[in-house]
């Protein structure tokens, strides 16, 4: 399942991120690990789309009864970044981590995790490096 993951997802998304980025223009790249906190029992790790309630802030629709501070804080963050981001093409702002351009030599993305959003170099590089190359052999 990471395999494929990675060749249908993952690494496309970097891919992209990165020809962008190689125009001259600014790019981000972020990858969404928070786990809603009535989840984290069951699920080893976020699902592809599970940022989508956070992002759009309806984590409350989304999680009932079950809605944790931690994910309307986690929510509150997303929310802000895709705002600014929308406003100014730049999702940074005041009061949040700072969300650096992505550029191929220092690959790094905004990683939302369960302690917040955090900016780090990429910890899947060398995976995806090993998948963009199987990729560019055939």
């Amino acid at each position: 399942m990471l395999v494929a993951s990675d060749r249908m997802m993952v690494e496309p998304a970097r891919f992209v991120v990165r020809a962008v980025a190689a125009t001259g223009q600014r790019a981000y790249e972020y990858r969404f690990s928070y786990v809603a906190e009535s989840l984290r029992k069951t699920w080893k790790g976020a699902p592809h789309a599970t940022e989508i309630p956070f992002v759009f802030d309806t984590v409350a629709a989304r999680y009932g009864k079950d809605l944790a501070s931690p994910d309307e804080a986690t929510a509150k963050a997303a929310l802000a970044y895709w705002v600014a981001f929308a406003k100014t093409g730049d999702p940074d702002g005041e009061g949040r981590p700072h969300w650096p351009q992505y550029s191929a030599s220092e690959d790094q993305l905004m990683n939302f995790t369960n302690a917040g959003p955090v900016a780090e170099r990429d910890a899947w590089q060398a995976r995806l490096d090993l998948t963009e190359a199987s990729a560019a052999s055939k």
